[in-house]
């Protein structure tokens, strides 16, 4: 039974101007032990996606369509009351899933010590004393590499560097063994070694943690070392998803090929030049069916302004939504 199990999960956003589509149609799942990379540009509905997961959706946000399960319990919004809902989800949070955000100075209260925010999470979610839950805070810290536990634990966020602070973010995240942890951008705003420090850290608690984790990023980068399988968004919608293998080197979608080429290879004895993808991500809001993709895509032909691509699988693990994809394409643009 896979840890988290999402089907056809759709969530808008009303405006004054109408519904924002920021989540259309989105099916995947996470095994235990397994890491999930979602990638895509900004406003492609990745964090979105986690938001609504999580029972985060700002106060016009709603899930309209879709399934969403943990561990085999169905948490979809829609079978709840938004009363009983907001109490599932208040003793879910932190507890079966956990989220590790992009900027730890907005998670941090500044005015409470590392201490104390670290060890209210254990004792809201495990029957243990206040003694039981400074050790276990204690023993997290020093997990996620935090010197000297025993005196940070009595200090401010301010009083740690950037990267510090995003490993008590890991910490809190890891507080009561969730299934699920989703990572959103937890590396944006580090520099190049700390990031590296941060993906090290994340991928050696891989190994030792049974959980589940998504991680959320535009850059295939961050992804490429840590990820068992990948899903790739485009305007609200996943186009491709396959094993870390089958995106990298065997991508079907022509949106999973223009992100690899904004990226530079190290492997590679001659650098070539990098070609970013022309024109801008769809208006969620004015969102026509048919392939997100059409109007910025080299290869699009006369179908995919019409209707939207059928998915074809490849593999069992690869799939793609692209018209492309279908037995009569010519591969070129009409």
């Amino acid at each position: 039974m896979a840890m988290l199990e999402v089907n056809h999960l759709s969530t808008e956003f009303k405006t004054e101007n109408g519904a924002v589509k920021a989540v259309r149609d989105v099916s995947f799942k996470v095994e235990k032990g397994e890491v999930l990379g979602i990638v895509g540009e900004s406003g492609s509905g990745k964090s979105q996606t986690m938001f609504s997961i999580m029972g985060l959706l700002s106060g016009n946000g709603e899930v309209t369509e879709g399934d969403i399960k943990i561990d085999g319990k169905d948490i979809s919004p829609k079978n709840y009351s938004p009363k009983d809902y907001e109490s599932l989800m208040s003793s879910i949070r932190g507890n079966d899933m956990a989220m590790i955000f992009q900027d730890p100075m907005t998670f941090l209260n500044p005015v409470l010590k590392i201490g104390t925010q670290l060890i209210e999470p254990i004792l809201n979610h495990n029957d243990v004393s206040k003694q039981e839950a400074e050790a276990r805070a204690i023993e997290l810290m020093r997990k996620v590499g935090i010197p000297s536990p025993e005196t940070r634990l009595n200090q401010y966020p301010f009083e740690f560097s950037g990267g510090m602070r995003q490993r008590i973010i890991i910490a809190i995240a890891l507080a009561c063994n969730p299934k699920i942890i989703i990572a959103d951008e937890p590396t944006t705003a580090l520099d190049v070694t700390i990031q590296a420090q941060v993906l090290d850290l994340i991928a050696h608690l891989k190994d030792e943690i049974d959980s589940g984790i998504i991680m959320i990023t535009h850059d295939l980068g961050v992804v490429a070392s840590i990820c068992d399988r990948i899903n790739i968004m485009y305007g609200g919608k996943v186009v491709e998803s396959g094993t870390a293998d089958e995106i990298f080197y065997d991508p079907k979608h022509p949106y999973t090929i223009g992100l690899l080429s904004c990226i530079s290879n190290p492997e590679e004895k001659e650098k070539k030049e990098l070609h970013p993808i022309p024109g801008s991500p769809p208006d969620l809001l004015n969102i026509e069916n048919y392939c997100p993709f059409a109007d910025r895509c080299e290869k699009a032909m006369k179908i995919c302004k019409m209707r939207m691509p059928e998915e074809k699988q490849y593999s069992n693990t690869h799939t793609c939504s692209c018209w492309l994809s279908h037995p009569l394409a010519q591969g070129k643009g009409e």
